[in-house]
């Protein structure tokens, strides 16, 4: 529902099907790391700048365009919609077309710590004749802006219950591409397909019947819409392959765009570009590493299949403490480090529980569907335990729900996010035979998962299974696995089911077992 009202995303034509291009091996390497004054969430800043960016030449208005598509997000007033980027700290920043250069740009926030989730121009859809934003929260909430030059309004409109992901991984408004004056919608299946829904016009019935405009398009992680970048009255597209290289696709009309032409490099650090069709985030883009000494070293996940180089020192690990790295307890889009020592349980360093008697705790995400982040647990009898969070920062656990029995068959249960597609927070089990079962999350506290699917075999010759979330970009969560050499290899989701929910491995990089944990 989000990208019907949104600004961004569209198709490509079956005759400039790109073509694929697997991510690269791992740059970054392990890096020891010394003991920090103290833990942090600090994200370390970009070093050299923003990406680089190549605008198309400008044309004459086509006479042909019934009426020329309005700039969906043009805050300088230049008749160009202005690209925006949100870095893995929630900087955001806003490339200015008429003056060619990047500034920073401030999103009015009710909690000035809190993230979003997503950020949707819109164009205007409150009536303010200025281009207005939508930004939606980890806990479901969506508020409409006035956009400015320089920053938002305050909030003109908000709404809850917007969790739900939808059935495309890739759904965006695309503003017009076919020349009549409105906007339409275009949407990319798992498999690669790109579907152009034609706007009707009509705000009972919005969207005609979709018709396909093009395959193979999964070679890219994040599409776009950049509304009318060339002046011909056509509302044109970008896109982000999966080594953070930017592609530009001109509108030729009826949903269909021509070969893609060179825009720009280094977009890997974004963990979304405003306006595209796939930003799922899910509080986890950071993994933490224990070394010999107990010193942790923090790395942050890029969206090329990589880490960010060199790690960052994270305050060390309790000698005897049990551990794990929850995903979105709290909306600061960021890991919490969890800490069970003796019968207390710590999150982020506060203490939340003196009774905490449970041999395995794992915090995959948003269990219940509130938006809140929630943490398993399996107790010495093989009982799996889900304790709902309340999404503060130093979060609170509400009253257990019991999962099942039976779970002391598996030896890692890790989880970070999507693994099946569908949005919604799952769980990967190992089998002390290696076999891998996938839980789909259901969204439902009483009962979480539905019935396990078996999705792999010969997982047993890890010794570390650790999940980024997501590592790749396209907003599905990913697995990295250790052999007791050090080679770690990089499992990528791909939303589809059984033994192919994960692509081939591909090495990731060599040295890991200097780590004695990873979370």
């Amino acid at each position: 529902m989000l990208a019907l009202a949104a600004g961004a995303l569209a198709a490509a034509p079956s005759t400039a099907a790109p073509q694929y291009r697997a991510p690269g091996s791992a740059l970054a390497r392990p890096a020891t790391a010394s003991v920090p004054e103290s833990a942090s969430d600090a994200v370390p800043r970009r070093a050299g700048g923003y990406p680089t960016v190549v605008m198309p030449e400008r044309a004459a208005p086509s006479a042909r365009v019934a009426a020329a598509a309005k700039p969906r997000h043009d805050v300088d007033g230049d008749g160009i919609s202005d690209m925006i980027v949100m870095e893995y700290d929630q900087h955001t920043a806003v490339y200015l077309s008429s003056i060619q250069a990047w500034s920073d740009y401030a999103i009015h926030k009710t909690d000035p710590e809190g993230s979003f989730k997503d950020l949707l121009p819109v164009g205007d859809v409150g009536g303010t004749t200025k281009p207005e934003l939508l930004s939606l929260s980890f806990d479901g909430v969506l508020t409409l802006y006035e956009a400015g030059l320089e920053s938002t309004s305050a909030p003109l409109w908000s709404g809850g219950g917007w969790q739900s992901w939808g059935i495309y991984d890739q759904l965006v408004g695309a503003n017009d591409v076919d020349g009549d004056g409105i906007g339409d919608v275009l949407t990319r299946t798992l498999s690669g397909e790109l579907w152009f829904h034609k706007g009707a016009g009509d705000a009972s019935a919005p969207l005609k019947a979709r018709g396909k405009v093009g395959s193979g398009w999964n070679t890219y992680n994040v599409i776009t819409g950049s509304d009318d970048a060339d002046g011909d009255g056509l509302s044109d597209l970008l896109a982000r392959d999966r080594e953070g290289v930017q592609y530009w696709y001109k509108s030729i009309g009826g949903g269909k765009f021509a070969a893609p032409a060179y825009f720009g490099r280094g977009y890997e650090r974004n963990e979304f570009i405003v306006g595209a069709g796939t930003t799922q985030l899910y509080g986890k883009g950071q993994n933490l590493m224990t070394q010999t000494d107990n010193t942790l070293a923090k790395y942050y996940a890029l969206a090329n299949g990589d880490y960010l180089s060199p790690p960052t020192n994270a305050g060390t690990e309790t000698p005897g403490s049990r551990n794990t790295y929850a995903t979105g307890l709290n909306n600061r889009n960021h890991a919490s480090y969890v800490q069970n020592i003796g019968s207390d349980l710590y999150i982020r360093g506060q203490k939340v529980s003196t009774a905490w008697n449970y041999t395995m705790m794992v915090g995959p995400g948003d269990l219940s569907g509130d938006g809140k982040g929630d943490l398993l647990s399996r107790d010495s009898a093989g009982v799996l335990w889900l304790h709902p969070g309340d999404g503060a920062v130093y979060t609170k656990l509400g009253t257990r729900i019991k999962v099942g029995t039976g779970w002391n068959a598996y030896n890692a249960l890790v989880g970070a996010g999507d693994y099946s597609g569908d949005g919604r927070t799952d769980l990967l089990a190992r089998d002390t035979s290696g076999r891998m079962f996938l839980y789909k999350g259901t969204g439902s506290s009483t009962a979480p998962f539905a019935a396990r699917e078996q999705i792999a075999t010969g997982w047993g010759v890890y010794d570390m299974l650790v999940v980024p979330g997501d590592i790749d970009g396209d907003s599905k969560g990913d697995v990295l696995a250790r052999l007791a050499n050090g080679e770690m290899y990089l499992y990528t989701s791909t939303g589809n089911a059984g033994t192919a929910t994960f692509t081939a491995r591909v090495k990731f990089g060599t040295g890991w077992n200097i780590y004695k944990n990873m979370l």
